[in-house]
């Protein structure tokens, strides 16, 4: 675990828990947002904005759109209390994840 981000942390357990994918990449990209809408303060330390990739068999027979939903039920306290307020997101089965490696 990343000590010092809380919102992140907290996004890699519910997902790793409840989807147990065998990728799972969170990049914080807040920064990039800073003063913006979502992080008007302008703290560049502030966890606003995330871009995830995450390969799981539970996306398996989900089209693009179920399985985002998914992920944003998962992370529905996230948006809801803790300041999350931009997800972009990369969600695969281990199948096309491979044959987007070739």
């Amino acid at each position: 675990m990343n000590v010092g981000r809380p919102l992140a942390n907290s996004m890699r357990k519910k997902i790793s828990d409840a989807l147990k994918p065998s990728v799972l990449e969170i990049v914080d990209e807040s920064w990039q947002h800073a003063g913006h809408s979502g992080n008007p303060s302008g703290d560049a330390s502030a966890e606003t904005h995330f871009n995830v990739e995450i390969v799981s068999e539970m996306f398996e027979g989900l089209n693009q759109v179920k399985r985002q939903r998914k992920v944003y039920q998962l992370l529905e306290e996230e948006f809801n209390e803790k300041g999350l307020h931009a997800l972009q997101m990369k969600t695969k089965t281990p199948e096309e994840y491979e044959l987007m490696k070739k």
